[in-house]
């Protein structure tokens, strides 16, 4: 559409043509709208306690294209999850969920797109609103994690990925998805990293000097899922970014960097369960899903950002059991 087009922020700048790209946003105005997404319930963005935000920025990929779409994937995939979830035996849907509408992003401008990504970010936070956002590449962490701290105040970082993300820059860019947590790192956030089986050495040196607490994949296949170390090392607020390749790619295809040896759709479910019964999280991105037409793998990720909502709705107080010791 036309007023997807738009000059943002100050003159324009000889040389570039600035197109605001909305890839999911046309989603939004093609699809029936008597249908909601993550339940049956499209709560007023008014009454709603969580919005989900989609990030469909992915300009700092380095392998397979295509997070742009993961958001679009994940929120069409919702439409055909069971609205109660077993486990919790809770309707995650009951604390209110918002879909916004997605945060655009200019070709070619990744400071400025980072920038309209944190704006973003904060007017739903000084809202009142519990945010999950969904990417696009993990570059998008840095500027939701600042609007977090600005929001919000410090807290601990819980980082889910097949990589450590630690490179100061990766093919001249600070703004890269390998490097949001070298930056978050710098800029003084406690981090405790799970399910890493990438890392460089410069990287596992950076994380030994800052104090990083790391949890790599191997050692959790050979000795469990060591919860308690992971809560001890956390404080006692906690902001998760969990990147889908963290899982492994026999469960999760559909990521940009794929890696074998990562976590069980299980492991990641225990963790997080473990985190909302003991923390209090104050955000969450989901980010990498990189669609190819493999559909299980998209419904696998909407359900694993749905049994995070419902987590965050009972650790808030928000929902209650239902039924119990099911």
């Amino acid at each position: 559409p036309g007023d997807m087009v738009n000059r943002l922020g100050g003159g324009e700048r000889p040389g570039y043509f600035r197109e605001v790209c909305t890839v999911t946003a046309r989603l939004f105005n093609i699809l029936t709208p008597d249908r909601a997404f993550f339940g049956e319930k499209d709560a007023p963005y008014e009454e709603a306690r969580v919005v989900v935000l989609p990030v469909p920025y992915d300009l700092s990929l380095s392998f397979l294209p295509g997070a742009r779409r993961g958001p679009e994937a994940i929120l069409l995939a919702s439409r055909e999850l069971e609205p109660f979830l077993l486990e919790l035996g809770a309707a995650p849907e009951e604390v209110g969920i918002h879909a916004a509408e997605p945060v655009p992003w200019v070709a070619g401008m990744a400071e400025e797109s980072h920038r309209l990504i944190r704006e973003e970010a904060l007017k739903h936070l000084r809202a009142g609103k519990w945010l999950v956002a969904l990417g696009g590449d993990h570059s998008v962490t840095h500027p939701l994690v600042q609007a977090h701290r600005e929001a919000l105040g410090e807290f601990s970082l819980l980082h889910v990925d097949a990589h450590a993300d630690l490179y100061p820059e990766w093919q001249g860019s600070v703004y890269s998805h390998a490097s949001p947590f070298y930056r978050l790192l710098t800029e003084g956030f406690p981090l405790v990293q799970v399910g890493i089986r990438a890392m460089d050495r410069d990287s596992l040196r950076l994380a030994r000097k800052r104090g990083v607490a790391l949890f790599p994949a191997h050692r959790i296949h050979r000795e469990g899922l060591p919860l308690d170390e992971i809560l001890e090392a956390l404080g006692k607020r906690v902001y998760i970014s969990l990147d889908f390749d963290a899982l492994d790619p026999s469960l999760m295809p559909s990521v940009g960097t794929p890696l074998p040896g990562g976590l069980s759709y299980r492991q990641v479910v225990d963790l997080l369960e473990a985190v909302f019964r003991e923390k209090e999280v104050v955000g969450m991105d989901f980010v990498e899903l990189s669609p190819n037409g493999q559909f299980h793998a998209e419904m696998t990720a909407a359900q694993l950002v749905y049994h995070a909502i419902g987590l965050k709705g009972l650790q808030a107080g928000w929902l209650s059991r239902e039924v119990d010791h099911i």
